[in-house]
Order: C-alpha cells, then structure tokens, then sequence
C-alpha cells in the first residue's frame, strides 16, 4: 500500500536540541524524513573560576560534547554519511529552565546540509 506521508509526519534533524554545529532543521532533506536517528554525549564541569562571581556561577557549568546523527526515508540513509560535530559550551540551569551557549565544529556533513561552525545559543525546558 502506497501512503501519502504528509510534512507534518516527517522528522528533521539538526540545530542545538539534536545536533550542535548544524542550523536548526539543517541535517539532510529540506522537507524532512520518516526516520532519524541523533545520539550525544557530554561531559561538564564547573567553572574554572570562582562560583561567587557575580552570584551566577552557581548555576553554570562548562561542558564537551560529541553529537552526530542522521535523517532518511529508509534504514540504508540512516546508515551512510552519519553527521557528527564537536564542540565546547557553558551551560546555564535555573530550576526547569536550561540555556547553552556552545562553540560547534561539524566534522562529517555533506555540502546539502546548513551547517553553523561557530557559536550557537539554545534553550530548553526539562520536565522531569
């Protein structure tokens, strides 16, 4: 059976919740895919200075991160040419609230993707 799999059913891919160094939605095909994958790891410290300076530094920490992923329509795209970037960031956390500012360097892209090498802000809310 042939169905019609309408923009709002697709995935995208890319940007500082998925994968840093890449504009948001910027990984693969500009309408999307009907799978993706993303994987990242992070490893954070606190500050090098101080946590009393300006009263701030108790909420931020520094972090290194690796992410790559992928976006396709079948599980041979997922596969080949995975995106993968590196970078460095300060995390700032307030109760649910996360804001990151990161340096992102994409190290595997093809020319299609909207890359961002360089800074990169983000915001998020957890949940749990």
């Amino acid at each position: 059976e042939n169905r019609r799999t309408w923009i709002t059913d697709k995935f995208f891919c890319g940007g500082p919740g998925s994968v840093r160094g890449f504009y948001e939605d910027g990984v693969g095909r500009p309408l999307g895919g009907t799978m993706h994958w993303g994987a990242g790891l992070s490893l954070s410290r606190n500050l090098p200075f101080s946590p009393h300076i300006w009263g701030l530094g108790k909420f931020m920490r520094m972090h290194h991160f690796v992410n790559a992923g992928n976006l396709g329509n079948n599980k041979n795209d997922l596969i080949i040419d995975p995106r993968l970037s590196v970078g460095s960031g300060i995390i700032m956390k307030i109760a649910n609230f996360r804001m990151e500012i990161n340096y992102a360097v994409p190290l595997r892209y093809k020319p299609s993707d909207v890359v961002n090498h360089g800074l990169q802000f983000g915001i998020g809310v957890n949940f749990m």
